[in-house]
């Protein structure tokens, strides 16, 4: 890995964590808690938005909540380092880990705080509450999330709760798969009551009644060999692309569709175009944008997309822009693909047991993460572009009588960045060959 300034930004700020006697250990706060003020019926999907103001989507009930939020800013990188986080966050609820559903996580733009969309228990009317974690002490507190100044807005036309997908899995678990914010509007991908069932709508916020709704979206998906219009997008983003204001979007089996804004108005039939399949038997989970620097210095702006079945999927921003816009007109990926990647140059990361992932500053992301070992969920933080942590890894680098050559200068400069982000800044040493 070559150095930048990237590299040497992140290793002061990670040193100085270890200098000022920051604490890894994670503590839970021990208020009661008011059910009245923190539970929902229902918490599907999340997003900030201007304001930092926190939008909810409750797919069973087809309703978005906007909840205003308050944070002090967190200037520091402070990573998250917590395991066996399901099991803390089950015991503030009163239940066993395994009664505990956890729908999505977005970090807070200002505290770098962790916001996760909490179901307490499997049966169809448990409610649902939205619990924070600071990296800075690992406290878990829970949002009010019927204050005063919240407003809330109907999805019209959900999914009809009688149409269900393998005996018991009802079509309205899926009004609501996904949220952007974007120049004031919100755009939520999902399902509607129509024919064509995949649809976006376009919501005026602050709401004012204003909602748009596609008439049809339509995309044409290689692996399937068919053009499709009833599933739905899963998860999305929203960047400029090739100077225009798009989004992009992927589906289950997993084909990479972007669709200028400009076409998402009342009543259009719209056709994504196709220009990527990132595999088959794969539903994709999140999905980023982020900023990084490339081995000749130039930034490049990067897309993230991380699986349920497989590695995650890191792409340029500019071959997305340039397979966007070839052929300006015309469909996109129309023939048949292999059932493996086709469409533009996809690097892996290594997210395989990542369930959730957002930015949390320019330096990390912040992930939600299977622990393979003990089978919990852990939260822990990870360097953009490496994507791994050292500690899950017994490597040749490990062994006490292990030596850096000179052209190892930077990879040592990394893992003596790393090594203290995760816990073990006694591991730093001065491994290096004479």
């Amino acid at each position: 890995m070559k150095k930048n300034s990237v590299i040497s930004i992140v290793l002061i700020a990670a040193l100085a964590l270890v200098v000022s006697g920051f604490s890894f250990f994670e503590k839970v706060n021990d208020h009661s808690l008011d059910l009245e003020e923190i539970s929902l019926p229902g918490a599907t999907v999340l997003a900030f938005g201007p304001g930092n103001v926190l939008f909810i989507g409750d797919s069973k009930a087809a309703v978005i909540h906007a909840i205003p939020t308050k944070a002090e800013k967190l200037e520091d990188a402070v990573p998250f380092n917590l395991t066996d986080f399901d099991l803390k966050l089950a015991k503030v609820l009163e239940i066993e880990a395994r009664d505990l559903i956890i729908n999505d996580m977005k970090i807070h733009p200002v505290s770098q705080e962790a916001y996760f969309a909490v179901k307490k228990g499997h049966a169809p009317d448990a409610t649902s509450m939205i619990a924070i974690v600071s990296p800075t002490d690992g406290e878990i507190r829970f949002l009010e999330v019927n204050a005063s100044n919240s407003t809330k807005v109907a999805i019209k036309n959900p999914a009809p709760e009688a149409l269900k997908f393998w005996r018991d899995i009802p079509a309205s678990t899926l009004t609501i798969t996904d949220i952007d914010y974007y120049d004031g509007q919100i755009y939520v991908a999902g399902l509607s009551n129509g024919e064509f069932a995949s649809t976006l709508r376009k919501i005026t916020y602050p709401f004012s009644g204003k909602q748009e709704e596609t008439k049809s979206l339509e995309v044409y998906h290689a692996v399937h060999t068919q053009m499709e219009t009833r599933a739905p997008i899963r998860t999305m983003a929203i960047a400029e692309v090739a100077g225009e204001p798009t989004l992009i979007a992927s589906y289950t089996c997993t084909p990479l569709v972007t669709l200028p804004l400009s076409q998402i108005t009342d009543g259009n039939a719209i056709k994504g175009k196709t220009i990527a399949e990132l595999g088959y038997g794969n539903t994709p989970i999140d999905m980023i944008t982020y900023m990084t620097q490339e081995q000749d210095g130039s930034m490049d702006q990067k897309l993230l997309i991380t699986h349920k079945h497989r590695s995650g999927s890191l792409i340029s921003m500019k071959d997305v822009g340039k397979a966007a816009t070839e052929g300006k007109g015309m469909e996109g990926m129309m023939a048949q693909m292999p059932t493996g990647t086709a469409g533009m140059n996809i690097t892996y990361s290594p997210t395989a047991s990542v369930l959730h992932v957002d930015n949390q500053n320019q330096m990390m992301v912040a992930t939600l993460k299977r622990n393979l070992e003990t089978g919990g969920l852990d939260m822990v933080s990870q360097l953009k572009g490496a994507f791994l942590r050292l500690s899950e890894f017994i490597s040749e680098y490990d062994f006490p009588s292990y030596q850096y050559d000179e052209k190892q200068a930077a990879t040592k400069q990394f893992h003596d960045m790393v090594k203290p982000m995760e816990g073990y800044p006694e591991l730093v040493s001065e491994k290096t060959k004479e």
